[in-house]
């Protein structure tokens, strides 16, 4: 008999490899598609980055934390591996790309809502400002900026640097920033692009900085 099986991405530390493990384990006989991490980098698979140079292992890294994040997409809810409450910086980006996504976020230690939904705000704000740093550096420094350094996404075969600016406010994003963002002109990236296109571009344009 063919059911159709809820999907679950584990999320937390790869320190606690033992952990994830036996999430692993219980959420699948609770009759879940468990998606887990790939490797277990600060608890085993350190022959990975044995041979890598610096640039490698930073472009390896921003890979594996892009990688999670389509693994969040390709999920009904995520489960947080937190034993004792812990949950680091990049554990932290995962979950605010969940909450921005509307998926459901389960864990261990049971994260309350309200701390979730102030980083949620946190991060959305800052990236925001990040954004509208960076579209004023490419207006005034175009022959000075480094394109792998953008973080950017491509709507109407346009290269979007800033989500916040509706359209026809790109041309003077120099303005003062106070000005910017769906404050004063209702304009709603997360409505305009949608939740995940919004959700990646905050989170990698904060990892970047």
């Amino acid at each position: 008999m063919k059911q159709k099986y809820p999907v679950v991405t584990l999320c937390g530390s790869t320190r606690f490899k033992d952990e994830f493990l036996k999430a692993q384990k219980e959420l699948t006989l609770q009759g879940m598609i468990v998606i887990s991490v790939g490797l277990f980098g600060h608890s085993g698979d350190n022959e990975v980055w044995e041979n890598m140079n610096e640039d490698t292992r930073t472009k390896t890294k921003l890979m594996l934390d892009d990688m999670h994040k389509s693994k969040i997409d390709m999920a009904d809810e995520i489960f947080v591996v937190n034993p004792n409450g812990y949950i680091g910086e990049s554990t932290w980006s995962e979950i605010c790309y969940a909450g921005m996504t509307d998926k459901p976020i389960n864990a261990i230690c049971p994260i309350d809502t309200l701390e979730i939904d102030k980083r949620v705000n946190e991060h959305i704000r800052r990236a925001e400002e990040l954004a509208w740093q960076q579209q004023d550096d490419v207006i005034h420094r175009q022959p000075y900026i480094n394109e792998d350094a953008l973080t950017y996404f491509i709507h109407k075969r346009e290269k979007i640097l800033d989500p916040w600016l509706c359209e026809d406010e790109r041309m003077c994003a120099g303005s003062d920033f106070p000005h910017h963002g769906n404050v004063h002109t209702g304009f709603d990236p997360f409505k305009i692009y949608g939740k995940e296109k919004m959700a990646r571009f905050v989170e990698d344009i904060l990892m970047r900085h």
